[in-house]
């Protein structure tokens, strides 16, 4: 067992010594020497750089995206893009800890509800690209419904769905 420990603490000392000293790890190539380029990359042309914000086009069609934590589904998302415009969007599932919100049995989960309603009717109609991002202030667009206020809202799970439904790319053409 002293022997594993002390070979163990002399593979240790060694990796810190070689990247104290700058040593290249075996199979790396020093960057003191330029690389030669063949002919044929040189004609290559350099990639397109990545659209900036609000220059990426979404395909038309529908997207469906969710929100998981711990395992559980909080908010399942299905939207349709058309030129980019929300045409509808509507949850397939809406719930924490044990409460679905989509058949409310109490005023609060009613209240709850309808300020997750508030989201998607303002996105609705609007460019996913210029309008996802005014999520992050959900005070600005949704009501305060009995005693809970909208900037109590946890939207960043709803944007979370829609980006990934985004990422994921067309369910239905």
């Amino acid at each position: 067992m002293k022997r594993l420990l002390f070979l163990l603490l002399l593979v240790f000392v060694s990796s810190l010594l070689l990247l104290t000293l700058g040593c290249d790890a075996p199979g790396e190539v020093s960057n003191d020497q330029e690389e030669e380029v063949s002919p044929d990359e040189a004609a290559e042309p350099a990639p397109a750089p990545a659209p900036a914000a609000g220059e990426q086009n979404f395909e038309n069609g529908t997207y469906r995206g969710a929100f998981i934590d711990r395992d559980a589904v909080q908010v399942n998302i299905q939207f349709s893009l058309e030129d980019n415009i929300v045409t509808s969007i509507g949850y397939r599932h809406l719930g924490h800890r044990g409460i679905n919100y989509l058949e409310p049995d109490t005023e609060a989960t009613a209240a709850i509800l309808d300020q997750h309603e508030q989201i998607l009717e303002h996105l609705e109609g609007k460019d996913v690209r210029e309008h996802l991002a005014d999520l992050f202030e959900p005070g600005n667009f949704v009501e305060d419904v009995d005693g809970f206020s909208g900037a109590t809202i946890r939207a960043n799970k709803v944007i979370s769905a829609i980006r990934d439904g985004l990422n994921r790319g067309v369910y239905v053409y």
